[in-house]
């Protein structure tokens, strides 16, 4: 009984863990790549996860954004690529995009003189 009780455990363990496989960051792909960028600020490219910029999106506070728009800066970090999504064919919609989004998740930002 005590070991059918652990096998159970381990069960119920393992299953939880392939369900936060599936249900969270299995479309993420760390890259090895770091980018050094030169953007000016504007708040119209802001987003709910950060700010467009060059091609990615990075993760800046919307305070932030709103501190520096209208500034040239410099953006360092590392590339994250979140996988697009598959269009279905009828059966749930999924939220996402439908391109690979390249993310800088936490940037190093230096404020250039104009």
């Amino acid at each position: 009984m005590k070991s059918l009780i652990i096998l159970l455990f381990l069960l119920i363990a393992q299953l939880a863990q392939a369900q936060n496989v599936v249900g969270g960051d299995i479309h993420k792909v760390k890259s090895k790549k770091s980018v050094s960028f030169i953007a000016k600020i504007d708040t119209l490219q802001a987003t709910k996860e950060g700010i467009y910029l060059n091609e990615y999106v990075v993760n800046i506070s919307h305070d932030r954004i709103r501190e520096l728009n209208g500034k040239t800066v410099q953006i360092k970090g590392r590339v994250t690529i979140i996988k697009a999504i598959k269009p279905y064919d009828g059966g749930e919609v999924e939220q996402g995009r439908m391109v690979d989004t390249k993310y800088i998740d936490s940037p190093e930002i230096t404020v250039l003189k104009n």
